[in-house]
């Protein structure tokens, strides 16, 4: 018996016509706040402050950069510009670094074992690890 494999299991389904569920979200939130703005706020200032929201909330739902949605690139963005730019090397002492080197007190009865081994003993060895 055959059975069908689902594929793309990762795509969001859509909800109202292009959008998916996270996209109308964004649409109903983004819309809203640019038209309490625009009703709230005296007349010069209401375009000044809805426009931008409006404009935003579109790039939100419906741009994508290399097959990303904008919301990802300007996090991305908002973090890059946030990041320090240079990185300073201080040279010198550092107050809080503690370096402890433990050592054996008995030195002189710990020595490693040296171990001569002729030319002939290593070909023998090769010769068993050869046949295993």
């Amino acid at each position: 018996m055959r059975y069908k494999v689902p594929q793309n299991i990762d795509m969001q389904d859509r909800i109202i016509g292009p959008l998916t569920m996270i996209q109308f979200i964004y649409a109903i939130v983004g819309t809203g706040a640019a038209y309490s703005l625009y009703m709230t706020l005296p007349k010069p200032l209401n375009l000044i402050a809805a426009v931008p929201v409006l404009i935003f909330t579109i790039c939100i739902v419906f741009i994508k950069i290399n097959e990303r949605p904008f919301l990802n690139f300007f996090l991305a963005m908002i973090e890059f510009l946030s990041a320090p730019k240079k990185r300073v090397w201080h040279h010198g002492s550092v107050d809080n670094l503690k370096v402890i080197i433990y050592s054996n007190k008995d030195n002189s009865k710990q020595k490693a074992a040296v171990k001569h081994v002729s030319e002939d003993e290593i070909k023998k060895l090769a010769k068993k690890l050869d046949e295993n």
